[in-house]
């Protein structure tokens, strides 16, 4: 009975010996091994870095509605976007308009993923900080959010692109981006044919 006790104790402990080298392996394996998360994850963010960047350069070369006049199509009266909601959101959780609009809903919108467009610029004294107006606000990026840029140039003999801009009985075309009895928050702040500036900054996460 004694040896018998001493074998079931002995196969007790080579047997919890074995569970417990198991379990090792395994954490070791999990630690020393990328985990299809983070993978999956990292090239879902390279994805999506790309998306993002071929549809600025694509809303860049549109003629219909570029990004040009997307930073021109501007309301006066309510002092954000044409269309938009409010100076501190732009137009909020709704995509822009035109074809940009467009690409960023059957991207984004419908898979359930989140983003913020923005337009940077100088400001009009060089020694102040950058200047940032929201087109699209749809909340704070998460940690794990990526950044696309696009630089857009605009010039002195540019208008606003929006309905009914300004003063029309005074330009033909609309408000002039330099018109001081408007409301333009992109300054006239480079010297020469060149306006501003503008990098559009679209944040996906």
């Amino acid at each position: 009975m004694r040896d018998r006790g001493q074998g079931y104790t002995l196969e007790g402990v080579i047997g919890s010996l074995v569970v417990l080298s198991a379990v090792l392996f395994s954490m070791q394996s999990v630690a020393l091994t990328p985990g299809a998360g983070g993978s999956v994850d990292v090239a879902e963010r390279q994805e999506l870095r790309h998306q993002a960047t071929d549809i600025l350069v694509l809303a860049s070369q549109n003629d219909t509605f570029s990004l040009s006049k997307l930073a021109r199509y501007w309301n006066e009266r309510k002092r954000t976007f044409a269309g938009g909601l409010t100076p501190r959101l732009g137009y909020g959780n709704r995509h822009p308009p035109g074809s940009l609009g467009t690409m960023l809903n059957q991207t984004f919108e419908n898979r359930s993923r989140s983003y913020n467009l923005q337009l940077r610029y100088l400001p009009e004294n060089p020694n102040d900080e950058t200047l940032t107006t929201p087109v699209v606000f749809q909340g704070t990026p998460s940690d794990t959010a990526v950044v696309a840029k696009r630089t857009v140039t605009l010039y002195d003999n540019q208008t606003l692109t929006s309905p009914n801009a300004g003063r029309v009985e005074l330009w033909e075309y609309g408000t002039s981006l330099a018109d001081d009895d408007g409301y333009y928050p992109i300054p006239n702040a480079v010297e020469g044919p060149v306006y501003n500036v503008v990098e559009v900054r679209l944040i996906v996460w």
